[in-house]
């Protein structure tokens, strides 16, 4: 569930974050397992704070867990993206208020994992039992070492999202195995945007970093190597990603919509069908429904060229100040069971983690109406289980605003030269890292 964090507020929580960490370093396990000892009298029910954001659904499945476990209530708290991952540090860095169990997003995950003793290693609960239930790529995404410290919700298979209605009159092939078949690389999905263009005067892209976006989360590496150091100079999957998006722009097939800080006017575009596609994940159907409900119907979706990525997906951590880490391991297995990611899925669309559900009717033989009845749970399975591991790192999301701000600009301003710019952009992200 891919969501824009405020950049400077993460900032400056973050550099207090770490003032505290150095201040307290040696001393976060010792005073965690003492709190693992702390037990409710009889009498009383363990309540559970767990803070999530909107649109991850947990509320609507925790009354079932607090009807079956009578001893445990999971209390939610439902923040904004943004606050979902500030609150946390926050309390971190003053050293109390900390949830039992919070979540976290795979954009964030790293700047939280970097302080492993600030979370209870799940292994010791058992976590190592449930590795079988779930996508290899996704279960290892969250070792630190030989410790996981989270346990994996959804994730975000990437797929196109196209207005099939547009794709006939433009005369292109319109049903999902075609489109699939003859949009196989980035050069024919070049292509079939200049005839969308041509032929219906619709854009086939909302902004050519969503192009840039999509081709750089297919690569074998992002912005960071394994020991964090900043690659965007020698990856070549970035320099492809930025042609891609030169490519975009000088053909004028592009729009300029911004989805971060204008997102009612992207909505009134692709609710007008003055967009002809969404390069999105699983979670994107719901995005869709939401921000263009006058084309229901009129969308399909199939598989993106040259391979899916992943863009989103969540995990969920026991910071070391719960005082009832066993009572939330039991609550977080629960949540993230397949059952229960089933479930999400029926409620959300936000897709499950564990493949042993993908073959149920849900995905099987549930067709969906805005979608022409097509049945999309078929084709996010047979996409995610291709997706590769990516490590973001702990300062990902401080570059990927820079470029993605700076990169909006050019978008919109025809006279910037989006090479120069993007080289540049990368120079700014280096001096605010090293100034971190």
């Amino acid at each position: 569930m891919t969501r824009v964090p405020k950049r400077k507020a993460v900032f400056l929580l973050l550099v207090s974050f770490l003032l505290l960490l150095s201040a307290c370093s040696g001393g976060g396990g010792t005073q965690g397992a003492a709190k693992t000892d702390a037990k409710p009298s009889d009498s009383k029910k363990v309540q559970l704070q767990m803070w999530f954001w909107q649109g991850a659904s947990f509320e609507k499945i925790i009354p079932e867990f607090n009807r079956t476990h009578p001893n445990i209530e999971i209390v939610p708290q439902i923040y904004k993206w943004e606050d979902a991952h500030k609150k946390p540090l926050t309390a971190m860095s003053a050293g109390s208020g900390a949830p039992d169990i919070a979540m976290i997003d795979i954009s964030q995950l790293d700047q939280f994992l970097k302080y492993p003793d600030k979370f209870y290693n799940l292994n010791d609960f058992g976590a190592k039992d449930l590795a079988k239930d779930y996508l290899e790529w996704k279960w290892k995404q969250s070792m630190v070492g030989d410790k996981r410290l989270e346990s994996p919700t959804d994730i975000g298979p990437m797929v196109l999202y196209y207005r099939q209605d547009l794709f006939q009159q433009a005369g292109l092939p319109s049903e999902p195995n075609d489109v699939a078949a003859k949009i196989k690389n980035w050069d024919d999905f070049l292509a079939a945007g200049k005839t969308l263009k041509e032929k219906t005067g619709a854009d086939i892209l909302s902004n050519p970093y969503e192009l840039y976006g999509a081709i750089r989360d297919q690569g074998n590496e992002l912005y960071f190597d394994k020991d964090d150091k900043l690659i965007i100079d020698t990856n070549p999957q970035i320099k492809k990603a930025l042609d891609y998006y030169k490519k975009a722009r000088e053909m004028g097939i592009a729009a300029t919509y911004d989805q971060k800080n204008a997102l009612q006017e992207y909505s009134a575009a692709l609710n007008s069908g003055k967009i002809a596609t969404y390069i999105s994940a699983a979670w994107g159907r719901g995005h869709v429904e939401t921000r263009a409900p006058d084309t229901k119907g009129k969308w399909r979706a199939a598989k993106i060229p040259e391979g899916t990525g992943n863009m989103g997906g969540s995990f969920l951590l026991i910071p070391k100040e719960s005082k009832y880490a066993k009572e939330a391991y039991t609550a977080i297995s629960w949540l993230i069971s397949p059952p229960e990611q089933l479930e999400v899925f029926k409620i959300s669309g936000n897709f499950p983690s564990t493949p042993s559900v993908y073959g149920d009717k849900a995905f099987t033989e549930t067709g969906y109406e805005f979608w022409g009845n097509q049945k999309l749970g078929v084709l996010y399975s047979e996409v995610a289980k291709d997706v590769k591991v990516q490590r973001k790192g702990p300062n990902y999301q401080t570059v990927e605003d820079i470029i993605s701000d700076g990169m909006q600009a050019v978008a919109v301003d025809k006279t910037k030269d989006p090479e120069k710019e993007f080289w540049a952009l990368v120079e700014k992200a280096k001096a605010k890292l090293k100034n971190k």
